[in-house]
């Protein structure tokens, strides 16, 4: 059962993001495709198999590290991403006591980021659930991502969240920091 929830969810996945990825073109490859440090080109980090997935890759935090906080995130990107190309930024946040890598794997757009061009912002809150206490750092993360790859370059801003973090996109949604900046959002149960 676990196993058709995860096709249906890659599915859906795909439906949702191909939705809002409409218009985006293809980009030129180049020999350098990095973004803050993350080799494009490689095989996303601690990626899980499609099943039974352990827990030393589950509770991974991410490899890009946001110098305010210090809190770690994971950051994944196009294979041919260089700079100056026009990407979709999904921001997806996990549900309540869960991880951001957890995220990555129930909600797939890491697996179709090439397709759609998307730049994957996937957080972890320390807590395992997310509270105001974190709006700092998903400010600083979305500030950091955004101006590396440029404003003008962002076709469209994708805000997703399961469960509790699904919660979460709805009330940062209206706040005055990503109000004008959110052009999907996707609430994953």
């Amino acid at each position: 059962v676990m196993n058709q929830f995860r096709l249906w969810m890659r599915g859906f996945a795909v439906a949702a993001l191909g939705v809002a990825a409409l218009g985006t073109g293809s980009a030129v490859a180049d020999t350098t495709h990095t973004l803050l440090g993350v080799d494009c080109t490689a095989p996303p980090i601690w990626h899980c198999p499609d099943a039974d997935c352990p827990a030393s890759l589950v509770t991974q935090q991410g490899a890009t590290v946001e110098i305010k906080t210090r809190r770690p995130f994971f950051l994944d990107c196009p294979s041919n991403y260089k700079p100056g190309d026009k990407v979709n930024i999904l921001l997806s946040l996990h549900g309540y006591g869960s991880f951001g890598n957890w995220q990555r794997h129930y909600f797939p757009a890491v697996d179709v980021k090439d397709k759609y061009k998307l730049v994957v912002i996937t957080p972890n809150a320390p807590t395992r659930f997310w509270s105001e206490a974190d709006d700092e750092y998903l400010h600083n993360i979305v500030d950091l991502v955004v101006g590396t790859v440029g404003k003008e370059n962002v076709l469209h801003f994708i805000l997703a969240g399961h469960s509790q973090g699904g919660l979460t996109s709805n009330r940062i949604i209206c706040t005055d920091y990503f109000k004008d900046k959110v052009d999907v959002r996707i609430s994953l149960s």
